[in-house]
């Protein structure tokens, strides 16, 4: 069977935590290899959006056949895919976002030197 490679956060310290998976199971809890502490993902249930959803620790871990985390509300009979904030992942800057960044930045400090400049010209007249 081929092995999916799923990503969850460190509540902790945000690493990356990656879990190789055989069948649709993960075992848990899982540990982080940065601070080495063990912890379960938090889920909401039943959405993100919902006015009555609570989060709670899953104890058990399934993953479908497209890599995607879900679990089971032990309360209910919803099935959630909604990881709580502490337990997404942080999306990785492309280098083109980290290119982009700097010239705004640049093109900031650019204006705002051209305006400081134009504001003196200005005052001497």
């Amino acid at each position: 069977m081929n092995s999916i490679n799923t990503k969850i956060a460190c509540p902790k310290c945000r690493s990356t935590v990656a879990g190789a998976v055989n069948g649709n199971t993960l075992e848990t809890p899982l540990a982080c290899e940065a601070c080495g502490q063990t912890f379960l993902p938090h889920f909401y249930c039943p959405e993100v959006n919902s006015s009555a959803r609570h989060i709670f620790a899953a104890s058990r871990l399934y993953v479908d056949n497209m890599g995607a985390i879900y679990t089971f509300c032990p309360d209910h009979t919803f099935t959630t895919y909604a990881l709580a904030a502490d337990s997404k992942p942080r999306p990785q800057r492309s280098p083109f976002q980290s290119i982009a960044r700097f010239f705004d930045s640049m093109v900031f400090r650019l204006s705002l030197t051209i305006e400081g400049l134009r504001l003196r010209l200005a005052s001497r007249r």
